[in-house]
């Protein structure tokens, strides 16, 4: 393991030599560099594993020389030895980049052993919260995420050499009846074997992601003509002529494809995955129950109509009491007792019964409904958080979660304000949940929202932590209460060592920043056994209560310390 020793001074960089000299330190092999200049042509030309930097050097000074080290390293762990005792130094450089802090006075052979592999075993922490914040966990092919990236950089390269892009959106046709007959296990070996033979389909230059259920989308560029697409999609369509061998089953699947092509069908991101999955459903529609492919047109624009149409009933739905908010408890994990509630939106629809938000939340976000429904849950939540406080239940945060609609919403601030105020509830009784992609869609105006939020005294949670890739340094500039670890790693952290080093490394960053963490998703006492052993602070699942309507909370509120 080559480790970059960044000093100036030969007696600091002797002994640094001798306390990383025992006899199990062998496979330790250390490359000095008086200077910035030096460093930085020792990372280009070498594979190093850890940088140990001094701040006073030369040709640098201070958090100058872990800029331009963090800039070069790639991500290369960075242990910063000072000669001074600095808290504010300290948090400084942990926020640009750094690993670890260590006082050279204070720092014998044990401790700077152990943070050079605290520091590896962080960034292999990070490297694999990355991976999974990138590629789906079923399939393994790249994500919603991944894709988009992919998408952004291929758009710009596509402008400037004037050349053409195919963007396809793929639906797996019979898979829910496949699901529902054969069960969630033969249905999702089916997905990884479809997976599979699209991830053979494309050049090694063009991407096809899973964004979720049985939808795949791929982009191909350099395509010299539209025609070229065809070729692609009827390769596509070909793998499904061919049987699924899937646990004993033969199955037979089916595809419908849509296709937009820049610029023509399109010269923004969003509008051409937009058209693609127009022009999917349009496949769907004329495919007759077989595989089929469809070309994007100017006609789909009549669906505009359709969703106007499905706008008014939901509005209907919300003038006619069919939406309802259901509560599931949040516990102390030392002790069962409840700290919080989440609200969470479902559609007593007359027709198709209690819907959950997986069955319409695509269909409120394409209408611009979201902005409204989400308004509304906030005030129902806030109106019975205080109910329950005037009835003299303890008070507890209640959590709601926000989407990047409403975040970015030029009413959004106005509206929380006017809820508190017309609610009556005191702000540190809310919770705001966000997700990543909440972030990401626009960092700045996010962090200026968040922080009008943060100084009204609402608290702000970050939802699916774990299965999202969120730096250290995101988490010190946003004003961040409570992180919670994705179900997904959850699930499987008391028998697999992946995600239990992502679940441990999670509750220790949350430990470190003061932040409340709080585990989503427990329903067995083996994986409330492990959270608790690993010291997170808070959980949820049902294993202490399921989501239920108002009434029906205050005899589960009686029964959760009993749970525990």
């Amino acid at each position: 393991m080559n480790i970059l020793v960044v000093e100036d001074n030969p007696a600091d960089r002797r002994l640094v030599a001798e306390r990383l000299s025992g006899p199990r330190e062998e496979r330790f092999h250390l490359i000095y560099a008086e200077r910035i200049s030096e460093a930085l042509q020792i990372l280009s030309q070498n594979k190093i594993s850890v940088v140990l930097l001094d701040l006073q050097l030369p040709d640098c000074r201070e958090l100058e020389s872990l800029t331009k080290i963090h800039a070069a390293a790639n991500g290369i762990p960075i242990v910063v030895l000072s000669e001074i005792e600095d808290e504010t130094l300290a948090l400084k450089a942990l926020q640009l980049g750094a690993q670890d802090f260590l006082v050279k006075w204070h720092t014998n052979g044990h401790l700077l052993v152990r943070a050079v592999q605290y520091a590896l075993e962080r960034k292999q922490a990070e490297e694999y919260l990355y991976y999974l914040a990138h590629h789906d966990a079923l399939t393994g092919l790249p994500n919603r995420k991944l894709f988009y990236d992919y998408l952004k950089q291929s758009l710009a390269m596509a402008r400037r050499h004037n050349r053409l892009l195919a963007v396809m959106f793929m639906d797996l046709g019979g898979f829910k009846k496949i699901n529902d007959s054969l069960g969630h296990h033969c249905g999702d070996l089916l997905l990884k074997m479809v997976g599979q033979r699209l991830a053979g389909c494309v050049r090694e230059a063009d991407c096809v992601a899973r964004i979720g259920g049985d939808e795949f989308i791929f982009a191909f560029t350099d395509i010299n003509q539209p025609e070229d697409a065809t070729a692609v999609a009827n390769k596509i369509l070909e793998i499904f002529t061919r049987p699924f061998d899937v646990d004993g089953h033969t199955l037979y699947a089916r595809a419908s494809v849509g296709i937009s092509i820049y610029p023509s069908d399109g010269r923004d991101m969003e509008s051409l995955i937009k058209n693609a999955d127009l022009a999917m459903y349009r496949a769907k529609a004329e495919g007759g129950g077989s595989s089929q492919f469809w070309f994007y047109s100017p006609e789909f624009n009549a669906k505009t109509a359709e969703l106007m149409r499905i706008e008014e009933q939901l509005r209907l739905a919300l003038a006619n009491n069919e939406l309802t908010v259901h509560y599931q408890p949040q516990v102390d994990i030392a002790n069962g007792n409840l700290i919080g509630m989440e609200a969470l939106l479902r559609w007593q629809h007359p027709e198709r019964g209690l819907l959950m938000p997986s069955q319409f939340m695509k269909t409120f976000v394409e209408t611009g409904f979201m902005v409204t429904a989400g308004k509304w849950v906030l005030r129902e939540a806030c109106k019975q958080n205080k109910a329950w406080q005037a009835a003299g239940h303890p008070p507890v945060v209640m959590a709601v979660n926000i989407s990047s609609l409403e975040l970015r919403h030029e009413n959004f601030i106005t509206n929380v304000k006017s809820v508190l105020e017309e609610t009556g509830l005191a702000p540190q009784w809310l919770e705001l949940e966000i997700r990543e992609q909440v972030i990401e869609d626009d960092e700045n105006l996010a962090f200026s929202r968040l922080s009008e939020i943060n100084a009204l005294g609402v608290r702000i949670a970050l939802d699916n932590l774990g299965h999202s890739h969120i730096p250290v340094s995101f988490l010190t500039r946003f004003p961040i209460h409570a992180i919670k670890i994705d179900r997904s790693i959850v699930a499987d952290a008391a028998t697999d060592a992946n995600h239990a080093a992502v679940a441990k490394a999670v509750i220790a960053v949350a430990r470190v920043l003061n932040i409340k963490g709080l585990a989503e998703g427990i329903e067995t006492q083996e994986q409330l056994d492990f959270f608790k052993t690993a010291q997170c602070d808070d959980a949820q699942g049902y294993m202490f209560g399921e989501p239920l309507p108002s009434s029906a909370c205050t005899e589960l509120v009686g029964r959760i310390r009993n749970n525990m």
